[in-house]
């Protein structure tokens, strides 16, 4: 190999190389993972990223579409989309705007705001099968913000408009957590056993709290 063809094929790589770091640095693209952005939501506030992971719950909530996107150290966070919502299970490549107050029924939460995505496989998605205190979650909110947990209680409080809202339910502690929910707020006085994702920073109705995104919820007798 001669001298100009070495120095070609390095000149290629080198523009190759700035190329990429240019699309990166000034186009805003990171490929990074769900837990990256909830513990930073200050860093990637607007920013657009690729992130992967497995689809563990969809929903709709007035025209738009959310997904909850779970990756492999079990940190959610939720997708909105004007497509038709992917199956749960399935297993993404997204690439979406960061936004730290991304509207799901009655609150704001870190979230994403889809651009692109590309199925690449598919999963069984596992569950959480403890039910956990909500004082725990709150002493350890650090460990559990951003993951998919179990809780049961009364439900103490409640309200919706066209079945977009809210309910606060009190475990055998006597704390309450808020629960936002996309299937109407359940009867006061209920007992329940919810599944969902806990934020511990959100917004609702211009007040600062934790709350629980609800993913499943069973009544118990």
């Amino acid at each position: 190999m001669n001298f100009w063809r070495l120095a070609l094929i390095v000149l290629v790589l080198l523009t190759v190389a700035i190329a990429v770091w240019f699309y990166l640095h000034y186009a805003q693209v990171f490929v990074t993972e769900p837990s990256t952005i909830i513990r930073n939501p200050d860093e990637f506030s607007n920013r657009i990223v690729t992130l992967r992971g497995q689809v563990i719950s969809a929903l709709s909530i007035g025209g738009t579409g959310f997904y909850l996107l779970q990756d492999s150290k079990g940190v959610v966070i939720p997708v909105a989309t004007y497509r038709e919502t992917p199956d749960v299970g399935a297993i993404l490549w997204v690439k979406g705007r960061v936004h730290k107050a991304l509207q799901i029924g009655a609150a704001s939460v870190v979230g994403l705001e889809e651009i692109e995505r590309k199925q690449v496989g598919f999963e069984k998605v596992e569950k959480p099968m403890k039910v956990l205190p909500v004082r725990e979650l709150r002493e350890d909110a650090a460990k559990y913000n951003g993951k998919l947990v179990l809780v049961q209680g009364v439900i103490k409080e409640g309200a919706d408009i066209l079945d977009v809202g809210y309910y606060t339910i009190a475990g055998d502690e006597k704390e309450t957590l808020t629960v936002v929910t996309a299937s109407g707020a359940p009867k006061i006085g209920v007992a329940a056993q919810v599944l969902g994702v806990y934020n511990r920073i959100a917004q609702l109705y211009g007040q600062t709290i934790d709350c629980l995104v609800e993913i499943e919820r069973k009544t118990m007798k």
